[in-house]
């Protein structure tokens, strides 16, 4: 099914879910974990295998729970949606290093991050 964004872009949920459960794998990957592992999340790995494959669409609560077992934000997440579709190298650099100030929480950096967007927009 194809639903238009706010921005005009036609979106198709079965790729998004798709691309999610790879950018899931890749996720799991990274920590060397299998998909059995998530049981100790209260995950059934065949439920987990499915969000992987993007057979299902997983619920908000779901993604969030996800998102604190592999320590990501759902920005980092979904890094693989760009306005235009194609993510570009320093677009990513640029959001993971935002992503990573403001989980770090350090109000300093926070205050002039803001300063500096407040100038450029």
């Amino acid at each position: 099914m194809n639903y238009k964004s706010a921005v005009g872009v036609i979106v198709d949920v079965k790729e998004i879910q798709r691309q999610l459960g790879l950018r899931l794998r890749e996720l799991r990957l990274e920590k060397k974990s299998r998909q059995e592992d998530l049981e100790k999340w209260d995950f059934s790995y065949r439920y987990y295998g499915m969000v992987e494959r993007g057979l299902v669409n997983p619920s908000l609560d779901t993604l969030l729970r996800l998102c604190r077992i592999f320590d990501v934000s759902l920005l980092e997440w979904f890094r693989f949606l760009e306005i235009d579709g194609i993510p570009t190298d320093e677009r990513e650099a640029v959001a993971m290093r935002i992503s990573k100030i403001l989980k770090e929480n350090e109000k300093n950096k926070i205050k002039k991050l803001k300063v500096f967007l407040d100038e450029i927009l």
